[in-house]
């Protein structure tokens, strides 16, 4: 009896063995699955990531070429600026010089000489 009872907790042993190496192989299937699918996710992350910074680039490079435009752009509006200033000074002088007593005086003397 000693025998069977010795059997019987093998058996038992060796189906709890068996249920164990299932479940460690069922488990070791579902790892083997999550790893792949994260490589895969980590594949697709890194070629949008690529895409993403060649975007990015691009869009750089736009910017630099609008800046540069618009620098130079300015500058150009920064003389023509400087131009009329330098012109408006000008004829204030000479509407100031024109408004003044003297210059009325001269005129009326010009044209008392024209008579």
């Amino acid at each position: 009896m000693n025998y069977d009872s010795e059997q019987i907790d093998q058996n038992d042993e060796d189906i709890d063995l068996s249920k164990e190496r299932e479940l460690l192989a069922s488990l070791i299937a579902k790892l083997k699955c999550e790893i792949d699918e994260s490589k895969n996710r980590n594949t697709l992350l890194e070629k949008s990531n690529k895409v993403l910074v060649e975007k990015l680039k691009s869009e750089i490079a736009d910017f630099k070429n609008k800046n540069k435009s618009l620098t130079e752009a300015n500058s150009k509006l920064s003389v023509e600026n400087d131009q009329l200033y330098a012109d408006y000074k000008k004829s204030k002088a000479e509407l100031q010089r024109r408004n003044s007593v003297e210059f009325a005086s001269q005129m009326e003397l010009e044209c008392a000489k024209a008579k």
